[in-house]
């Protein structure tokens, strides 16, 4: 009796045919690593999410103008009834500041309404 090694790979039969229609996913933010302000902001989104020492983990991203909004929930809370927050770097001076909210869906609509286009009439949709 022969005792073949299982496949380490899925068969291009079995494989789902829509995956390989899905188009890439759209940027959540688009920074101009050109410019060192919103080339530092990238790094400091970087390191504060990744790594060993991480204090965050990035939910969501958006942009509002000058500003780079991130949702996370942060990896060691302070406060236990508000682990999620809306996080604003500065993208043309070093600046961090953010706003806990008790739940990733609150924190995304603050995001969601700072981010909305404004409409021609000058106010929001």
């Amino acid at each position: 009796m022969c005792f073949l090694p299982k496949a380490t790979s899925v068969s291009s039969r079995r494989r789902h045919p829509l995956l390989k229609l899905r188009s890439p996913p759209a940027p959540l933010a688009v920074l101009d690593l050109a410019q060192p302000g919103e080339r530092e902001a990238q790094e400091l989104v970087r390191r504060l999410s990744t790594g060993r020492g991480a204090s965050w983990h990035v939910l969501g991203m958006g942009r509002d103008g000058s500003a780079l909004l991130c949702v996370v929930r942060w990896r060691r809370p302070q406060d236990a009834a508000a682990p999620y927050s809306l996080a604003e770097v500065s993208l043309t001076e070093p600046a961090l500041c953010w706003r806990s909210y008790p739940s990733a869906e609150a924190a995304r609509q603050e995001m969601d309404r700072r981010c909305a286009p404004v409409n021609r009439a000058g106010g929001a949709p």
